[in-house]
């Protein structure tokens, strides 16, 4: 079988990421799903948006007007406030909308809630499956939700609208995976990591985007040490050096690293732990093959349509 196309912010190359137009559009597609992040707001919302800021070159207030850096925390408005906003088109002058020429804009679109993108995902005639990052502030706990929190609201907003089985939970924060688990032990959790790269000797690559030089020297201090705050007690120190290790120790069904980091070791590793592997954010049709043959279950994508050209007759070899 091939590994499942999940349409990563809904495929923000192609459409207003986050946005229902976004879900809309991965199951027209006939994606098997798409991934969002999720958090609260002041009146405790389960909203939709990556950022734990408001971004302002994706925001517009009623007026039409471009918001001002570096934007509020969505945790100190409410979700009226947040409703007010446009978030369906990218600031043309913006290095961000430079980068997604290609996207298929679209004026008034709201900052939605889970609800109303499960909604959305209902409307699929093929099961159609939700990955919900819950999306906390991993460096300065002020600036975003409790982990637990979060974890708790959002998945009582799943079982409401009885999409829990159809609902696989992402995130960095190891703490609101774990809560999860605690609360919904059939809930299916795949620990998100950061890149290995990140960890390592030397400066990591560009690409693989790392944070500056203050940060990722704090992020390896604290991963050398085990104290690293959202790893729930599971840094990988902790379990021989293998994060991977340390994710099914912490409860995983799956492990959901950025994509250089599988190859045939590491998904061997996986596998013998009994885990689940995704990847993200693969937009390169020669990386999706290569992931494709090696058989993994889900491939994360800005571009669901390139995987699924991937994914055509023609190419065979995906198959499993």
């Amino acid at each position: 079988m091939r590994p499942w196309n999940i349409a990563h912010r809904g495929g923000a190359l192609l459409r207003a990421e986050n946005t229902l137009s976004a879900f809309a559009d991965a199951v027209r597609r006939g994606c098997d799903g798409a991934e969002l992040a999720v958090q609260l707001t002041q009146d405790g919302e389960v909203v939709v948006f990556h950022d734990t800021r408001l971004t302002p070159y994706l925001c517009r207030d009623a007026a039409g007007r471009w918001l001002s850096p570096p934007g509020p925390y969505l945790k100190e408005l409410s979700f009226e406030q947040l409703r007010s906003l446009d978030v369906g088109r990218a600031d043309p002058a913006g290095a961000y909308a430079a980068r997604h020429s290609e996207v298929h804009w679209q004026d008034g679109e709201c900052i939605p809630l889970l609800a109303e993108a499960i909604a959305v995902a209902k409307t699929a005639r093929e099961p159609f499956r939700l990955f919900v990052e819950l999306k906390t502030a991993q460096l300065n706990p002020r600036e975003g939700a409790a982990p637990e929190e979060l974890a708790e609201r959002a998945l009582a907003v799943l079982e409401e609208h009885e999409y829990l089985e159809r609902t696989v939970f992402v995130g960095f924060d190891w703490r609101a995976l774990v809560h999860v688990k605690r609360l919904a032990p059939a809930a299916q959790c795949w620990f998100t990591a950061m890149p290995r790269s990140w960890f390592a000797e030397g400066n990591p690559p560009p690409e693989h985007d790392p944070p500056p030089a203050p940060v990722l020297d704090l992020l390896r201090q604290w991963a050398r040490d085990g104290t690293s705050p959202w790893a729930a007690g599971h840094d990988a120190v902790r379990h021989g050096g293998s994060l991977i290790a340390a994710a099914k120790a912490a409860g995983a069904d799956g492990w959901f690293p950025m994509w250089v980091d599988i190859d045939e070791d590491s998904l061997a590793e996986a596998r013998a732990l009994g885990l689940q592997v995704g990847a993200w954010t693969v937009n390169d049709p020669a990386e999706m093959k290569w992931l494709a043959t090696l058989g993994i279950d889900a491939i994360c994508t800005d571009r669901p349509d390139v995987l699924m050209a991937v994914y055509s007759p023609s190419n065979s070899a995906v198959e499993r």
